[in-house]
Parts: C-alpha cells; structure tokens; sequence
C-alpha cells in the first residue's frame, strides 16, 4: 500500500514539475508569432491592468479565495485567442510569486496548468467556431464549463502533489467550494466579451463594475456565513463539553467503570471510521456512545457499586438502564439522533439480547457497532474484584460472538482495527481515565 502510494507521488511530481512545464514552455513558443505587439499594444495594456487589478480584488468564498483572473483570462480567449489568455497567465503568476510569495516550483506549475487550460480551451473554441450551425453563447457557455473543469483538474492536480493529498478527495473539496460562483464568473466574462465586441471597450465599465459588486457582496455573504459557522462550532463545542461532563459524571457514580463510556465512544468512533461512515454520523456515533450509559443515574448505587455478584433481580434492574436513558434523552427533547445508541447498544443478534429483543438488521447500525465496544471495554478494563481480560483473550471472546451476539461484519472490522493498533497505544486507551472523570471521583470519594 505504501509502494503504491509512493509511485503515484511520484507520478504526479513528474507530471506537475515537468508536464506542466515542458507544456507551458511549447504553449508560450506557439503563441509568439500572434502576439504582434505594435499592432496590440493596446490590447496588451488593457489586459495587463485588468490582470493586475483581478489579482488584488479577490471574492471571498467560504473556504476559499477565488480571483477574477480566470475571468480575464476567458474573456480575452473569446475576444483575441490563446494569446492575451497567455500573457495574463504570466503576468498573474509573476505578481503572486514576486509580490507575494515566491516558490519557484510552485509558480512554474501554476503558470503551466493555466496555461495548459488556456491552450485546451482555445483549440476547442476554434473547432466551435469551424461549425456555422453552433450559436456563440451556447459555445460560450461550453467552453465556460469546459475552463472551468481543466482548470479543476490540473489545480487539484497540484495540489494534491505539493500537499501530498489524494487527487480525488482535493477535486471534491475544490468543486464543493466554489464551483457555483466560479462557472458564474466565466459566464459574465463571456457577456462581457460579447458586449466588448459588439459596443465597443466603453461596455468594460460596467462589467467591472458588475464585478466589484459581485465581489463586495459575496465578502459580506460569505462574512455572515463565516460568523455564522463561528458559532455553530462554539454550539458544536458547547455539546461536546457538557455530554463529556455528562459522561464522567454517570462513570463517577460507578467505581468499577470509570472512563468506560470515553472509551466505549473512542472504539465506537474507530470502526464507524473503518466502515466508512460519513464524517457527521461518525461524530454522533461517539456522542452515541458518551452517553450510552446515562440511564444509570435511575440506578440505586447499592445495586451499581455492589462487590458481590448480582441477584437477578438486581441484574434486571441494572437492564433496565437502557430504557430509563432513553426516557431521559426523549423527554429532555435533545439529542433524539443518538436514541438507538442509548436503547439498543445491549441488543444481540440472535434476539437474545435487551430491552427489545431485537434480531439482526432490526437492530441499528449504531447500536450494534457500540455493543461491540461496549462489550470490549468491559472485558479488558480492571475492576476492583478482577483484573481485566488480555487482549486477546478478550479479542476470542467477540469472534466466539460474532453472528450470534455481535454483528460478524464489524466484529471483524474492530478485531483488525485493534490487531493493528501499536500495543503501547493500545494499553494507553485501555487504562487511560480522563481528568474530569478523576476530579469527579475525588468529590464524590
């Protein structure tokens, strides 16, 4: 798997060093001849400042700062050919790598993927225009999509090589960014140039200023949003500190299981991970598992803190901690998501397990992967009466409960996860117990 992923660093350095390179250097050469600068001095002013100003007056997005070059850039491949698109692109890398920061490599390979962009959507705009039956604003709209998707390619390419990302994931997070006000950018570009064309360069003054106020707007949207993401990540945090308190404070009445619950929702987390979970079920499955314990507190503690072995009907009452959480969580009328974890994580496969006697895929996804963690951290963690189980032994025990009691699939995802694991890190999470839980123990001992 490392090999693998070493070859192809290694490819798209070869690709992104000297493709692009190579690349830029035959595209600048073939657009000399056109260049004919005494002719288009003008031409070559304009676009210069245009560039110039683009680079300086970025719209502010989200997650991202997207420049209005690439609209320059368009509308002078619409309105003369690939070469003021080329003269742009130097001019654009010159200012960002000179006047901002300046990584040679870098600055090479972003003149070459512009470039290479420029070229492609240039020789398509030719073979557009080769067709008297294609009307130029639906081969404007094209080659908008079509610059906008090269572009993407080649950006996300380079990226990914110098960040040592994967190609797919940076394509995604680069499309999921911008791509919206970047394709309505390149169309405006292409009204632009037709406006330019038709009226007369007098018509760049309001499509500039269509453009600054696209960009002003955006700023202040994008601000709003911004604030607004602001405090949904300190209401995020909010949660995420009062469950964990919540958590401790429900381990701290059991001495026997102290840091349980953090540790049911660390295992929990690991496998939703393995499996492939998206990234806001993951999260809720740990908070899945936080809280999985929390109908303890209906629990008498001469019952939950008893040395001895239980009488059954002390066993049933302790059973019944997962209805009693569910009540609390349902009443409360917060954190309904994480209502299967709370009620079902004591559910078996076979039916044999609580409250609800649920069997196989009735039982929910959540609550089967937390069973699994649950029961781990019971077997290995130290009670005061026994010492907890090697882990191993405790590994035999859930592959002897796999298909019975616990789901075979993710029985077998968690027995790699931890068979994977580093044996240090390992028996640090087994032992670890958080420092609120021990500040709690301390008060209530």
């Amino acid at each position: 798997m490392r090999q693998k992923a070493d070859i192809c660093h290694i490819t798209k350095g070869l690709i992104v060093q000297f493709g692009f390179v190579i690349s830029a250097a035959l595209i600048l050469v073939s657009s000399l001849p056109e260049w004919e600068p005494r002719d288009h001095w003008g031409v070559l002013f304009t676009y210069t400042l245009l560039t110039i100003f683009s680079t300086f007056a970025p719209i502010r997005l989200s997650n991202t700062i997207l420049t209005l070059n690439n609209a320059v850039i368009f509308s002078g491949i619409l309105l003369f050919g690939s070469w003021v698109g080329v003269w742009s692109a130097v001019i654009e890398a010159l200012i960002i790598g000179f006047l901002i920061r300046f990584h040679p490599v870098k600055a090479l390979a972003n003149i070459g993927q512009l470039m290479m962009t420029i070229w492609v959507v240039d020789v398509l705009k030719n073979w557009f225009n080769s067709f008297d039956t294609v009307s130029p604003i639906i081969s404007d709209l094209l080659l908008a999509v079509i610059y906008w998707f090269v572009n993407l390619i080649l950006c996300g390419l380079g990226i990914s090589y110098f960040y040592k990302m994967s190609l797919i994931k940076t394509v995604k997070e680069m499309a999921r960014g911008f791509t919206s006000t970047y394709l309505l950018l390149m169309i405006l570009a292409g009204v632009g140039s037709r406006l330019v064309e038709s009226y007369g360069s007098l018509t760049l003054i309001p499509m500039m200023v269509a453009f600054i106020t696209i960009s002003f707007v955006f700023h202040h949207y994008y601000d709003s949003v911004q604030k607004l993401q602001q405090k949904v990540e300190e209401i995020k945090t909010f949660n995420h500190k009062f469950l964990t308190t919540m958590a401790a404070s429900i381990d701290a009445r059991d001495r026997y299981t102290s840091g349980h619950s953090q540790r049911v929702a660390h295992w929990g987390r690991e496998i939703a991970k393995k499996i492939g979970m998206p990234e806001d079920k993951v999260e809720e499955l740990y908070f899945g598992g936080i809280l999985h314990d929390i109908g303890k507190i209906g629990i008498e503690d001469e019952i939950l803190n008893k040395k001895g072995r239980l009488t059954p009907e002390e066993y049933d009452k302790i059973k019944q901690h997962t209805v009693i959480g569910y009540e609390i969580i349902l009443q409360a009328g917060m954190f309904n998501e994480l209502l299967p974890a709370i009620r079902s994580h004591h559910e078996r496969i076979d039916g044999k397990g609580y409250p609800d006697g649920l069997v196989g895929d009735e039982i929910p996804l959540m609550a089967k992967i937390l069973a699994i963690s649950d029961a781990f951290d019971a077997m290995v963690a130290d009670r005061p009466y026994r010492k907890g189980l090697p882990v191993e032994e405790a590994l035999n025990e859930i592959r002897r409960g796999s298909g019975a009691q616990f789901d075979e699939e993710l029985a077998g995802h968690f027995i790699e996860i931890i068979q994977r694991m580093p044996r240090e890190e390992l028996e640090s999470i087994i032992r670890q117990e958080t420092q609120s839980q021990k500040q709690l123990q301390e008060a209530i001992y």
